[in-house]
């Protein structure tokens, strides 16, 4: 990404990363959530090609827009290449963490009622160790800690 960039398509492109982290987070942590409430997948490798599947998905949902970087990290990385323009980072990094905030609210507000029910169920106290079982699926400690850690 070189050369002169107006504001308008700045723009787009920050909007471009900010949808794709959002399609990203938002995949992987909802198959995440599915997991772990209804015992979805039998192992991780199951957990790892639905995250594959939202890391291609976003990919080719953006990539036309603004180069999927979707990772704060792969930003920084091509601005240190010279791949891209050092001034962009700013953008890019605010709608990547405002991309993934976004889709860990939705699959908080898709799952919340579920969520309850299952601490309910479980005796799970928010914040105490248990609590562990359902923190995991947001990506924490996915997959099921309760195999080598039991609380």
């Amino acid at each position: 990404m070189k050369g002169k960039i107006d504001s308008k398509q700045y723009l787009t492109m920050c909007l471009g990363e900010c949808f794709g982290t959002f399609l990203l987070v938002f995949i992987g942590t909802a198959s995440a959530a599915v997991a772990v409430l209804f015992g979805a997948f039998s192992g991780l490798l199951q957990a790892a090609l639905v995250w594959g599947v939202g890391v291609t998905l976003a990919i080719y949902a953006t990539r036309h827009i603004s180069c999927a970087h979707l990772n704060p990290a792969v930003s920084l990385a091509m601005v240190i290449a010279k791949r891209m323009d050092s001034r962009l980072l700013p953008g890019y990094w605010l709608a990547q963490l405002v991309g993934s905030i976004i889709a860990g609210a939705a699959v908080l507000l898709l799952f919340g009622d579920v969520i309850s029910q299952y601490e309910a169920a479980q005796a799970i106290t928010r914040g105490g160790p248990e609590s562990i079982k359902t923190a995991m699926m947001f990506g924490e400690y996915f997959p099921n800690p309760a195999k080598w850690y039991p609380v």
